[in-house]
């Protein structure tokens, strides 16, 4: 739904009215080039597309060019591709204003720029695949993503930024550099076009298409190398040097020394753990672009938020390693108690010395806010990993031959997608008893109140920290095995079920579908930016105005409008829960749930085998009484 919007709102900047037609095809350049970034980073964050693996084609006797040429035609096939056309439109009507020559270069300018995003996207994952697989992979994959999350949290300050890059003393440099970058060529083929440069044109076109081969050369030879090769060479990571005499000499101490070594030798922890660090010192720095620093103080917090949300499948990265915590009794106790201990090890110091940095810049009235709400908040986190992990894991096996991004393609990775959103909102509530400490000090103008926020957030991290691993011990001491065959099995055969069911397994009609994406956009959009994002600034930097609706009122009005904001946001979150449930068997607006089929006994097939023509034989279940 918003690429859909993204779309139609770039194909509508060829329709706008520029002062000249030099401003029109800068603003096209800055779209284009914002398109393609998004084309070439999106796998960072998604893994790509997963419908067709590569290694799937490993035994077949193909070239790998024949392969990458396959497989790229199926990668138009979607909905994805069909946006960007129409995004890359806005070139087409754009050039049609500008004369019939313009309009007519813009038809191959706009397919050879689809076809250079798309290979955008297919070379990418190959290229990051290899290079993860170095430490200084994970560093720059980490780097990347954080950059990606940071912009969806706090890119909107940079708008301003972004407004003088495109005026101004700096806009004629910006112009050269958009149109000197690979994906302004097709800018430059239609604005020579309208001045009837056709060397230029043809220069320009010709050399897009240049780099699509290129493009798809390099995927052709990075396939050939994995399907050769099974994947490259695994890294070699040093070995973390835990020294054996502060450990204890019982099962919890052996626990955390494994941990404190797999969450530096393990890619993939190590993956998640650099991600929340970039995310951020990202976010705290992007509106310095724009000369606001009230993010600052906050890098800490919001690096602890996100090592939360991207931890929470903790036991879905040790698949089957699980039943050795199973048979050995007792050991669920201390697994648990150890792994929580070994991520606050690993993540507070980091949190902490982001929040530390920031203290000389970082105003004294949001300092007890700071130093109140990340224990809080570290220690919600904590709690909730194991939790959450073993309620609902899903197995991210380390396949042979595949890359670190593979499990951000893979078939649970919506589900683990949604378990990092829910526990990233579900540790802001812990935050609450301590800022409101610091709150009733702020309003009462007594500083030995605000600092009591300290103890008091220090006190509700220690108490989820116990209070939910406990609850977490006592979840995999009930439900071990049944966790460990989902480990086991995986999500696919249960989601290869409901795709074989059709609609009736899926559930959601289009209509309610539609209302799900809108009031989840909408709740979101209500809660973060315009509620609690708006109410922290109207306390701190009301001068800072950006998007927030509240900071244009009143100070008297704008924080009950907020905290409206607020509470409105939490009810449209709610009411997509609502929609989402399975319904009545009865309700026209969700089918219902289809059930798995029996599986017949090799009795019963031997029977029905020996009476081919007559009524099937009855089977076994079928004489017993219902299940209460």
């Amino acid at each position: 739904m918003a690429g859909g919007a993204g779309a139609v709102g770039t194909a509508l900047l060829g329709l706008a009215d520029y002062a000249t037609p030099e401003a029109g095809f800068g603003v096209l350049a800055l779209a284009q080039l914002l398109w393609s970034l998004g084309w070439a980073l999106g796998p960072l964050v998604t893994g790509g597309d997963a419908t067709l693996r590569p290694a799937w084609f490993a035994m077949v006797p193909m070239r790998p060019r024949g392969l990458a040429v396959g497989l790229l035609g199926a990668a138009f096939v979607g909905v994805t591709p069909l946006l960007a056309l129409v995004a890359f439109g806005g070139l087409l009507l754009y050039g049609a204003r500008q004369g019939p020559a313009a309009a007519l270069v813009a038809v191959p300018a706009v397919l050879l720029q689809l076809l250079f995003v798309v290979l955008l996207a297919k070379v990418m994952p190959q290229v990051l695949g290899g290079v993860l697989r170095h430490r200084f992979g994970w560093e720059l994959s980490a780097l990347l993503v954080g950059l990606v999350m940071a912009c969806l949290n706090s890119g909107w300050f940079a708008l301003g930024f972004l407004a003088r890059l495109g005026g101004g003393d700096w806009a004629a440099g910006t112009a050269t550099a958009l149109r000197a970058l690979p994906s302004g060529w097709t800018v430059v083929a239609v604005d020579a076009a309208r001045r009837a440069d056709w060397v230029t044109a043809a220069a320009a076109l010709g050399g897009l298409a240049g780099v699509c081969g290129l493009l798809l050369t390099a995927w052709a030879a990075l396939l050939a190398r994995q399907l050769v090769r099974g994947g490259g060479r695994r890294a070699r990571p040093v070995a973390a040097r835990v020294g054996r005499r502060l450990l204890p000499d019982t099962p919890a101490g052996a626990v955390l020394g494994k941990e404190l070594l797999l969450w530096r030798r393990d890619p993939r922890r190590a993956r998640f753990l650099r991600t929340a660090f970039w995310t951020g010192v990202f976010t705290a720095l992007l509106p310095l672009l724009d000369g606001y620093d009230v993010l600052l103080p906050w890098a800490g917090v919001v690096a602890a938020l996100f090592a939360g949300a991207f931890c929470v499948n903790l036991y879905g990265l040790d698949a089957g390693a699980l039943w050795l915590t199973l048979v050995v009794p007792g050991a669920a106790r201390a697994d648990v108690r150890a792994r929580q201990a070994a991520w606050l090890l690993v993540t507070a110091p980091v949190a902490l010395l982001l929040t530390l940095a920031a203290l000389p810049v970082a105003p004294g009235a949001v300092r007890p806010w700071v130093f109140a709400v990340l224990p809080a908040v570290l220690g919600a986190a904590a709690g909730l990993i194991p939790l959450m992990s073993v309620s609902a894991a899903a197995p991210s096996p380390d396949r042979p031959g595949g890359g670190p991004l593979d499990d951000l393609a893979d078939e649970s990775a919506e589900h683990v997608r949604a378990q990092g959103l829910a526990a990233f909102w579900l540790q802001l509530p812990a935050a609450l008893p301590a800022a409101g400490v610091v709150l009733a000090g702020t309003l009462l103008s007594s500083a030995p109140l605000r600092w009591a926020g300290v103890p008091a957030g220090l006190l509700t991290g220690a108490l989820c920290t116990w209070a939910l691993g406990r609850s977490a011990r006592r979840r995999l001491e009930a439900r071990g095995p049944e966790l460990l065959d989902v480990l086991h099995r995986g999500l696919r055969p249960t989601l290869q079920g409901a795709a074989d069911a059709g609609p009736a397994a899926t559930g959601l009609s289009r209509g309610r579908s539609v209302a799900v994406g809108l009031l989840t956009t909408g709740g979101v959009l209500l809660v973060a930016p315009q509620g609690l994002v708006a109410l922290a600034m109207t306390l701190f930097v009301p001068s800072a105005r950006g998007w927030f609706l509240a900071l244009y009122l009143p100070k008297a009005v704008g924080i009950p409008l907020a905290v409206a904001f607020i509470l409105l946001g939490a009810l449209g979150l709610r009411a997509a829960h609502v929609l989402n449930r399975p319904g009545d068997p009865g309700d026209p607006g969700r089918a219902a749930p289809a059930t798995r089929p029996r599986r017949r006994s090799w009795d019963h097939d031997r029977a029905a085998a020996r009476h081919p023509g007559g009524p099937p034989p009855p089977r076994p279940s079928d004489h017993r009484p219902e299940a209460r």
